[in-house]
C-alpha cells in the first residue's frame, strides 16, 4: 500500500507541477460553463435542476479523461523512464493503481469544481439535492471508467496522441450509442442499453442509484486496468 501511495503522490505532484492540470481543468470548466449558462441557460427554464450542468459535464470528460491519461504511460515509454520504474521493486499493479488513482483524483477535481452551480441554484429556488448528489456519484463512476480506459490506452503506446484518440474512441461509442437506443432492435435492446455509459449515468443524474450502475462501472475499471497491468507485463518480459 505504501508503494502505491508514493507512485499516487509523486504522480500527482507531476500533473500539478506541469501546466497540464492548470490548462486542461480550466478548459474543462470553461466549456461546461458556455454550454451551460450561454447555450443552454440553466437559468431560463425557471426550474432549480442541473441536468443541463451534468449533461455537459459528463459530455466533457470524454475529451478531460483522455487528455489527463493520454501521458500517463506514453510518456514515460517515450522517453525511456518507464524501463527504469519497472526495474525497481514494484509490481505492475501498483504502478497501475499509483497512476490510476493520480488520474483519477485531478478529474475528480475539476468535476467537483462544478459544486457552485447547485450552491447557487439552491439560493434561487427549491433545489432537489437527491438528483444532485446522484448526478454528482454518477460523475465520479463515469470518470473512474474513463480514467481506467484512458490508462489502459497509454499503457498500449508511447505516442500521446494515439493513447489521446484511443481513448476518446473507447469513451464515446457506449456513450453515444444511449442515445439512439430507439434504433436498437428489441432483442438485443437489454444488452446494448447496459452497455451503454449514458444509461447509467442518466439513471443516477435524476437520484435513482442503482447497484447495477455500480456494477457495470466497476466491471469496467477492473478491466481495463488489467489490462493496463498485462500491457506492462508484457514490457517486462519482451
Amino acid at each position: 500500500m505504501q508503494t502505491v501511495l508514493a507512485i499516487y503522490r509523486r504522480e500527482l505532484a507531476s500533473s500539478f507541477n506541469s501546466p497540464l492540470a492548470y490548462i486542461v481543468v480550466p478548459v474543462y470548466l470553461g466549456l461546461v460553463g458556455l454550454f451551460a449558462l450561454f447555450l443552454n441557460d440553466i437559468f431560463a427554464s425557471g426550474l432549480a435542476t442541473l441536468r443541463v450542468v451534468f449533461f455537459w459535464c459528463a459530455m466533457f470528460l470524454l475529451l478531460l479523461v483522455p487528455a489527463v491519461t493520454m501521458r500517463l504511460f506514453a510518456e514515460e515509454k517515450r522517453t525511456g523512464s518507464l524501463e527504469l520504474l519497472v526495474t525497481l521493486p514494484v509490481t505492475e499493479g501498483q504502478v497501475v493503481a499509483g497512476k490510476f488513482g493520480a488520474a483519477l483524483t485531478l478529474i475528480l477535481v475539476a468535476v467537483g469544481l462544478t459544486i457552485p452551480y447547485p450552491i447557487v441554484l439552491a439560493q434561487l429556488g427549491d433545489l432537489d439535492w437527491g438528483p444532485v448528489i446522484g448526478g454528482y456519484i454518477g460523475l465520479g463512476l463515469l470518470a473512474a471508467a474513463y480514467t481506467a480506459i484512458g490508462t489502459a490506452a497509454s499503457s498500449l503506446t508511447s505516442n500521446q496522441i494515439v493513447a489521446f484518440l484511443v481513448a476518446v474512441s473507447l469513451c464515446i461509442v457506449p456513450y453515444v450509442v444511449g442515445f439512439f437506443l430507439q434504433a436498437v432492435p428489441p432483442s438485443i435492446l437489454p444488452i446494448v442499453q447496459y452497455m451503454s455509459f449514458d444509461y447509467h449515468f442518466s439513471g443516477m443524474s435524476r437520484g435513482v442509484i442503482d447497484t447495477r450502475n455500480l456494477v457495470f462501472t466497476l466491471s469496467i475499471v477492473a478491466l481495463f486496468l488489467h489490462v493496463a497491468v498485462f500491457a506492462l507485463e508484457q514490457r517486462r518480459l519482451s
